[in-house]
């Protein structure tokens, strides 16, 4: 399920989730065992029926004169495309805020706007329409990580997804 870095965090503490994937940002390494997953860089999802970009990498300033979707401000991958703006005096135009992914992906599908997501999330085939193109040094602030607790009790099904995970990345 869809879970804030904060709700992942919590369910962990108490136990409720055995693994989850998060923001390593200001996470408790006491706590929590973590495996980074890599930078998540960003893309621009929009409907070729509604827009037309051509091929290159879109740049901020061209993603600032287009209507946009985007995540609510608490969350932290917001937090980075406000960042990314910001950092280049730049103001978006903001038409649409949610925290629901599908609410954005349904308002891009309809022409409404465009969103900023993940650039590997796969959402550009959640129809046969969609297209997710690059933004050029778009990522996120903080990278992404698999998260474990270290305290016991820990589950064995996590434990063995984290070993497969070291593993695959040759650190075991």
């Amino acid at each position: 399920s869809a879970l804030s870095s904060e709700q992942i965090l919590e369910q962990l503490s108490s136990n409720s989730l055995d693994l989850g994937v998060s923001y390593l940002e200001r996470l408790d390494t006491e706590r929590f065992e973590t495996l980074p997953l890599g930078d998540t860089r960003m893309g621009l999802l929009f409907d070729p029926r509604h827009f037309d970009f051509g091929e290159p990498p879109l740049s901020w300033q061209a993603l600032s004169e287009l209507p946009l979707g985007l995540l609510t401000s608490g969350m932290h991958f917001r937090q980075s495309i406000d960042h990314n703006f910001h950092s280049r005096s730049l103001t978006p135009q903001l038409l649409l805020q949610t925290d629901a992914v599908h609410q954005l992906v349904q308002a891009v599908h309809g022409g409404l706007c465009c969103a900023v997501m993940p650039l590997a999330a796969g959402l550009e085939a959640l129809t046969g329409h969609l297209r997710l193109q690059p933004i050029e040094h778009a990522s996120t602030l903080a990278p992404l990580g698999l998260i474990m607790r270290r305290s016991a009790p820990r589950s064995a099904l996590a434990e063995a997804c984290i070993a497969e995970y070291r593993q695959a990345l040759g650190e075991a």
